[in-house]
């Protein structure tokens, strides 16, 4: 295979993660939106451990542990930070339907 082929495998797989990674924060924000009804923070340190060590140990590689660590702290962190987004914290209010997708999408869920 040319460099090409192995760009245009790279370009699916980053198109692909795009979609994955704001499912997982449409998911987000929905469990953001029931702490913020609980009263509970939306913070939960033992649980992102949980998720980090978990992915840690699920890895295959090549990537080692210590990126995949970096990597779902991150992740971890932009969840909170469009949980807050959304209004799912105390203080904000929530974006309008129009603001995003996940707003779009959960409104579409309402309506059903």
């Amino acid at each position: 295979m040319k460099i090409d082929d192995w760009r245009r495998k790279i370009d699916a797989i980053d198109t692909a993660m795009l979609h994955l990674l704001n499912l997982r924060a449409e998911l987000s924000i929905e469990v953001g939106r029931m702490k913020f009804d609980a009263g509970v923070p939306l913070r939960a340190p033992e649980r992102e451990q949980e998720i980090v060590t978990r992915m840690k140990q699920a890895n295959p590689g090549p990537l080692d542990g210590e990126t995949i660590g970096k990597i779902y702290h991150l992740i971890l962190d932009e969840s909170i930070r469009t949980q807050t987004r959304f209004g799912c914290s105390i203080g904000t209010a929530p974006k309008s339907e129009g603001d995003g997708r996940a707003a779009k999408s959960s409104a579409k869920k309402t309506r059903r």
